[in-house]
């Protein structure tokens, strides 16, 4: 299955293209891309094409670190519905969550982890199995997250570590002096920490509301997008029926045309079974809806398949090691 890249996303190079005088049509066309789907929230772009993009693009631009003037070009849109999410996140800690959770969204050849460090909440870039190779993809990754930091926290956000998985350039001003801290290079792995005061201070940009809103949007866009393999046609075909009631591997299997046996077996191969494929989607929509304080716990437990508040509960401490309402007070 071909991974793919949010069609808006690459509206970001097009501008900056478009700033320094450099015509980007010709550039996105050569590349297979059609303009059009710039403008298209629905649409995705093959990953080697925009991989052909930025070749094209690294080799008229006379800049080696043009990426850090896009941060400037940057919009919520690129993003789509991850990009107003983070906006209405409500603390940077829970903004980088999401976008680790949720990053296949925008690009699924790129992969990111936050963890706590002694330096602070650390967010790393994996583009180590990426065809993604060029030193510009670290530093836009990087510069377009501290931007975004910024953009919610505040301009006068300086990050406690930078570091980047590529020799310094001979603009390497250029990039200290956006960050305006020392940078790493030659790093193990491209990565971003803020302070942890910083990274859990509340910020006044964040709506729960709005923030939960689009974490379900982004749930079942993720869902979507993945439905060319069998695991997450599986997990589509239980997210879509979980209201419905009782989701069986019958009722899967006939949605996908396969005997009962072969899902199983194909399954297997994936190093999976329906049961936990069923448990992990259910667990996934919980805790979605207990996020939200306006849900009862009576109709999230009906909205994921059980026919019983208690049967519900169980569940997810099994799942969890919490109870639905521990969980819930666990957040706040």
């Amino acid at each position: 299955m071909s991974l793919t890249h949010f069609a808006p996303a690459t509206s970001l190079l097009w501008k900056y293209l478009d700033s320094t005088g450099i015509n980007p049509e010709p550039l996105y066309k050569n590349a297979g891309i059609n303009p059009e789907l710039l403008l298209n929230p629905n649409a995705r772009i093959n990953i080697n094409c925009v991989d052909a993009l930025w070749e094209q693009a690294a080799g008229v631009i006379e800049d080696p670190c043009f990426a850090i003037d896009m941060a400037e070009f940057w919009h919520p849109s690129h993003m789509g519905a991850l990009g107003y999410a983070w906006l209405a996140s409500s603390t940077l800690r829970r903004a980088f969550k999401r976008t680790v959770r949720y990053i296949h969204v925008v690009t699924e050849d790129l992969n990111l982890e936050v963890v706590d460090t002694p330096a602070g909440l650390k967010i790393s870039v994996d583009l180590a199995d990426s065809i993604f190779t060029l030193p510009q993809h670290h530093d836009l990754v990087i510069t377009i997250l501290m931007h975004m930091c910024r953009f919610n926290f505040g301009d006068e956000l300086v990050a406690s570590e930078i570091k980047l998985a590529h020799p310094e350039p001979a603009c390497s001003t250029k990039i200290t002096d956006y960050f305006r801290t020392d940078v790493q290079f030659d790093a193990e792995q491209s990565s971003l920490t803020i302070a942890r005061a910083d990274a859990d201070h509340v910020l006044l940009s964040g709506n729960k509301q709005i923030a939960l809103m689009h974490d379900e949007m982004l749930m079942r866009y993720l869902v979507e997008i993945k439905k060319g393999d069998i695991v997450q046609q599986v997990q589509s075909i239980i997210l879509e029926n979980l209201p419905d009631g009782q989701v069986t591997d019958k009722m899967v299997a006939t949605e996908l045309n396969l005997s009962e046996r072969s899902m199983q077996r194909r399954l297997k191969e994936h190093k999976t079974t329906f049961r936990f494929l069923l448990d992990s989607v259910r667990e996934m929509v919980a805790k979605q809806y207990i996020e939200n304080p306006m849900n009862r716990m009576s109709d999230i437990a009906f909205l994921i398949g059980f026919s019983e508040q208690s049967a519900f509960s169980r569940a997810f401490k099994k799942w969890t090691g919490k109870s639905p309402v521990e969980y819930r007070n666990s957040l706040s």
